[in-house]
């Protein structure tokens, strides 16, 4: 049993900078299915992520919740031209990989589908993160990939979440990435910065 955590920034304005997978249209519909499956079979009180928002990150540059010295528009200001070169070259070096959802999962804070990382996504988040920084802040990126379909509005337990088994396993390959400014949280309103093509080698 989980106790669930209300997001405070939910549908908020915010100022932030990511680089996502973004899935197609196909993918999304799936995942519109199984947000459905789940809003049917759940009692839990879910804040549902719009599908034109559901996204898979890979990190994030600038961060919402972040407090630096300066605003989050000032951090891009000053470094955002560098930090999207590095960024465009490290996806670039990147081949096109394989993601394969398996299993939904709930933690204090949201409801979300996840994968096994491929190893191209792990070498690319660590490359990533061991380039950029500022002041003593480095992106921390998770070790799964996952995509969030849910939020919560209250807190109070949560017990296992019920979905349509069918739904599952999700299967996609991600050929390209997007660079983006997060304006409205979830991915509400975002601003489109850079859209790099996964174009490495695979060994």
């Amino acid at each position: 049993m989980i106790r669930t955590k209300i997001d405070t920034l939910w549908f908020k304005r915010c100022c932030a900078f990511h680089l996502q997978f973004l899935p197609d249209r196909e993918t999304r519909s799936k995942l519109c299915n199984l947000q459905d499956s789940i809003e049917r079979d759940s009692a839990a009180p879910l804040s549902r992520v719009p599908a034109t928002s559901l996204h898979m990150t890979v990190v994030t540059l600038v961060n919402a919740a972040t407090q630096f010295s300066i605003p989050n528009n000032e951090v891009w200001k000053r470094n955002g031209e560098r930090w999207k070169e590095i960024v465009e070259r490290q996806v670039e070096e990147t081949p096109p990989f394989d993601i394969h959802f398996h299993e939904v999962a709930a933690s204090e804070a949201a409801v979300f589908v996840k994968a096994e990382e491929p190893a191209e996504l792990r070498r690319l988040r660590s490359a990533i993160s061991q380039a950029i920084g500022f002041e003593q802040w480095r992106p921390t990126p998770p070790n799964i990939a996952h995509i969030t379909l849910f939020r919560f509005f209250a807190e109070e337990p949560v017990p296992a979440i019920s979905f349509d088994a069918g739904c599952l396993p999700m299967g996609l390959r991600a050929g390209s990435l997007t660079l983006l400014e997060e304006r409205i949280y979830p991915n509400v309103e975002t601003n489109i910065v850079s859209e790099p093509l996964l174009r490495g080698k695979s060994p």
